[in-house]
């Protein structure tokens, strides 16, 4: 039996607007609808575990989903994500949801750089290592991923989510007292 939530998957090297994505898709349903799972807050400060092959973060990031589908919200997994490490788990949380939308960010390298520039993160993480985590296109091969470069613009691609999760059944109601 399938959950009655829909998962939405934001994937992509770091600093390509995954999580500004996701917290602007949140901004637009009511509190306590729509939950963003972080691969970064699960493994980085969750756990502080690196993102290696059968790690920990993998298995709590698919129960959390679960958790969050289970209970009827829309469920929001993002993070880099690499495909090799990841998409088993995400193929078995998309198997469990009512509905699955699967978003990937195609950013080149001089792109996500120079976005990442202009995060508060930029001060800790030196240019070097990020080019260490790109990784370039990785396509799941489960699933067709609706694929961003890096002509859209934060409003284009949260429209188009929510356009997406619209017809599926789902209904904004945007909670503008929170930020």
């Amino acid at each position: 039996m399938k959950n009655p939530g829909v998962l939405v998957v934001l994937r992509g090297n770091s600093g390509s607007g995954k999580s500004s994505v996701a917290a602007a898709v949140q901004r637009r349903f009511e509190r306590g609808t729509c939950a963003v799972v972080s691969q970064d807050a699960v493994r980085r400060q969750l756990l502080r575990e690196p993102d290696e092959p059968d790690r920990l973060n993998i298995a709590l990031i698919e129960h959390i989903a679960l958790f969050c589908l289970a209970r009827g919200l829309i469920t929001i997994v993002e993070g880099i994500l690499d495909a090799q490490r990841y998409s088993a788990m995400l193929e078995r949380v998309a198997s469990n949801a009512d509905a699955a939308l699967f978003y990937a960010f195609d950013l080149s390298l001089a792109e996500t750089l120079t976005r990442h520039a202009q995060r508060p993160q930029a001060a800790s993480i030196p240019p070097e290592l990020m080019e260490q985590w790109y990784h370039g296109w990785q396509p799941l091969a489960f699933t067709t991923e609706t694929r961003i470069d890096s002509t859209w613009p934060l409003e284009a691609i949260t429209d188009r989510i929510c356009r997406d999760l619209a017809a599926t059944g789902v209904s904004t109601h945007p909670d503008d007292t929170t930020p």
